[in-house]
């Protein structure tokens, strides 16, 4: 008899703490999760955090939280290599009633670009194991992954020469806060530069001197062009990380960037134009423009002038139509694809005789006319 009784009881329980885990296992249950970081760079380690809080009595034995993630960010020690397209995390917790459990994991983005994890699915079994039930969270993270960026004049040697192959073709001045020193007076000098009592104690004319330095407005070009061509993704994505290297290494140095590229930006209906900026800060700006570039669409000569007309129109920014003809403005033009049109829009700069330089990435430089051969170099991508 007292078996028969256990064994009702046993049943009693079991249908009743299934019905209990049916009712109230997601109650005061939350699941989160957080990159630690909102924007990162290309190649950069950040973390990824699960978030699952049970803030009631009712232990959660077996607690699954499912996400799918793209495959262009890698967990560490996790083999990816035959992941298509999206791939399939499943981590198991276990959680004790009054419990927070964080778990924190370590991705590399390898490709520019926004990633969004969504649809978070949590799938519980109750303390039997007899059954599981499942929801969807509204939980969602957002990582902005911007270019690379090479840090061209203070990374290794070819970035350094090339950074400075790039300065030395640009038009320099005397820099009137930098003093430099003296020198003997010579035929043609400004009397303003005389240093008289230098002068004075010397028995002969002399003058003063200054450091050069680049012009503080640097107009920065990027052009991309719709192939075929060999390696035409890997071209377009280096194409922007020296966008953002080049505005880097310009701001070090103290100069105003102002940019453009004839490619659709983050509202997906006019090309990308950022306005001059000077403060380090602006570098960001620059980032997250470039990160957010989706080529969907590419501007040919006809409509970037009249994308940059109806920006001014608005009022919106500085006339960038007009840094081409400010000879105060050193404008820095970066191709993949020499192509007429823009080669035309390249030569009306240099027939300007101001200061400009064009930079072709590639494994070499193409057959170019020789007004243009003295102020192009070669930038080899190092990825291809």
């Amino acid at each position: 008899m007292k078996v028969i009784l256990l064994l009702i009881v046993v049943v009693i329980s079991y249908f009743v703490m299934r019905w209990y885990y049916r009712k109230y296992w997601k109650r005061h249950l939350t699941v989160s999760l957080q990159f630690s970081q909102e924007t990162a760079h290309e190649g950069e380690w950040v973390s990824l955090e699960e978030v699952i809080t049970n803030n009631k009595a009712m232990p959660l034995p077996a607690l699954k939280v499912k996400f799918q993630l793209s495959r262009f960010m890698v967990i560490e020690n996790t083999d990816t290599k035959h992941v298509t397209d999206h791939y399939y995390r499943n981590d198991l917790f276990s959680i004790g009633g009054y419990k927070k459990v964080i778990r924190r994991l370590p991705l590399m983005a390898t490709k520019r670009g926004p990633y969004r994890v969504e649809g978070v699915q949590v799938v519980a079994n109750d303390i039997f194991f007899s059954k599981q039930y499942a929801l969807i969270t509204d939980s969602a993270t957002e990582l902005l992954v911007t270019p690379f960026n090479y840090e061209i004049g203070t990374g290794d040697l070819p970035f350094r020469t090339m950074w400075g192959e790039v300065v030395s073709k640009l038009k320099l001045y005397e820099d009137y806060s930098a003093f430099a020193g003296l020198r003997d007076y010579q035929p043609g000098d400004p009397i303003q530069r005389i240093n008289w009592k230098a002068s004075a104690r010397s028995g002969d004319w002399q003058v003063n001197y200054y450091d050069t330095t680049m012009d503080k407005r640097l107009h920065i070009v990027l052009h991309a062009e719709r192939g075929p061509m060999p390696h035409e993704e890997d071209m377009r994505e280096e194409l922007l990380r020296l966008g953002v290297s080049f505005a880097s290494s310009a701001l070090a140095i103290g100069q105003s960037v102002s940019m453009e590229c004839n490619v659709s930006g983050s509202d997906g209906g006019a090309p990308l134009m950022i306005s001059e900026g000077s403060s380090m800060g602006h570098l960001t700006s620059i980032e997250i423009g470039l990160a957010k570039i989706d080529y969907e669409t590419i501007f040919d000569a006809k409509r970037m002038k009249q994308a940059m007309r109806e920006k001014m129109e608005l009022g919106d920014g500085n006339d960038f139509s007009a840094e081409e003809e400010n000879h105060n403005t050193s404008v820095l033009y970066v191709t993949y694809s020499l192509r007429p049109e823009f080669e035309k829009r390249v030569s009306a700069r240099i027939r300007m005789g101001a200061p400009c330089c064009l930079v072709i990435i590639g494994d070499k430089l193409p057959e170019l006319p020789q007004e243009m051969s003295g102020c192009t170099a070669l930038w080899k991508p190092r990825n291809l």
